[in-house]
């Protein structure tokens, strides 16, 4: 197989005005297809100018990507993304075959996405490489942390093993259906009345400057307290441009950011937050951030906040009836809100990581 990877044409300014057979619709088709087998089909979907915006770097990440080129097919790519604030002696890659190929063929361009992928890494002098794949509850690789595997015949996943990568961790995917959870407002209700030492500030887009202060402390908290196993991310450091620069990110393309934090009465401290990310197409809404800060747990406010988006999103946005969310496997705590929440597990993805690949 003739296998040409090169780096993708810059983006256009204008998405939605390229031709028909043009390079980035040709990888938007291919990611559209990867997506549906990863996910099932309608749960991770975007247009073209959303598609687009998730590969457009800004002065907080460089975002590489090659396509692997089939005479005049895309049949994969390898996105090579290098955080340029902290954690920047790492590289993040993530690796697609398009799933029309024979498995022959796969496991063959895997192999050649993976090493250009580590290549490309070095070259940007970054001396640890983690790469995204598919994963599995259990599996012939187990991970590090005990929860989850991955399957190592797959040809996303053989050339890791062949290269000595460590299967560090599994998310968990899952999906709830709003349409079948009837008890939204009496289970809201209950959980105002438990925390009743706070009130919920909601906003959709940017965050309102009287909350800035309290976003970035609440971001960098998150960098500290999900689980990361043993990847090499580091905390990080936000300040007002950082914040701004990814709250426009996650909005590039028409999506928009919905948000609900919980403030403390007493003190007017944002205890946390929970961010849905909201696509113009499709009905599946995207989970992004939730977090509730250690002092002030024990009251409920994970759920609180994510019932609350729930019933949100069902006044502004009806048609968007189900939410995807990934979680660490190990991530006990947030998995046990979630399930009490309606999400159901669809899928896995692993988490693996080589340190000193120079």
């Amino acid at each position: 197989m003739q296998i040409d990877i090169r780096p993708a044409a810059p983006l256009p300014d204008d998405a939605d005005a390229v031709a028909p057979g043009d390079e980035l619709r040709l990888a938007h088709e291919l990611n559209e297809r990867a997506n549906a087998a990863r996910f099932g089909e309608g749960i991770y979907v975007n247009t073209l100018p959303e598609f687009a915006a998730l590969l457009r770097s800004d002065e907080t990440e460089r975002i590489d990507v090659l396509h692997a080129w089939l005479g005049g097919r895309i049949v994969g790519d390898v996105t090579i993304y290098a955080n340029l604030i902290d954690s920047t002696e790492v590289a993040d890659v993530g690796i697609q075959l398009d799933p029309a190929l024979p498995p022959g063929a796969q496991a063959e361009l895997g192999e050649a996405l993976v090493a250009r992928g580590i290549d490309e890494a070095r070259a940007l002098g970054r001396t640890t490489v983690v790469v995204s794949t598919v994963g599995a509850r259990t599996g012939g690789v187990s991970a590090r942390t005990g929860h989850g595997g991955a399957d190592p015949t797959h040809p996303e996943v053989a050339p890791l093993v062949a290269r000595g990568f460590a299967l560090e961790q599994v998310y968990r995917v899952s999906v709830a259906d709003l349409a079948r959870l009837s008890d939204l407002h009496e289970r809201h209700a209950a959980g105002l009345e438990r925390a009743a030492g706070y009130e919920l500030v909601r906003w959709i887009g940017e965050t309102p400057a009287e909350h800035r202060e309290g976003m970035r402390m609440l971001h960098e908290r998150m960098s500290v307290d999900a689980p990361v196993a043993g990847l090499a991310w580091e905390p990080e450091s936000w300040d007002d441009a950082r914040l701004t620069a990814f709250e426009q990110g996650k909005q590039g393309g028409g999506r928009s950011l919905m948000t609900v934090a919980a403030r403390e009465r007493a003190t007017g401290e944002l205890a946390g937050f929970s961010t849905l990310i909201l696509p113009t197409t499709g009905d599946v809404a995207r989970q992004h951030d939730t977090l509730v800060t250690q002092p002030h747990r024990g009251h409920g406010l994970g759920m609180l906040l994510k019932l609350d988006n729930m019933l949100r999103l069902r006044e502004l946005r009806p048609e968007l009836n189900r939410i995807v969310t990934w979680n660490a496997e190990e991530n006990r705590p947030m998995l046990a809100v979630n399930e009490r929440c309606g999400f159901e597990p669809i899928a896995y993805e692993a988490q693996w990581q080589r340190k000193d690949a120079r």
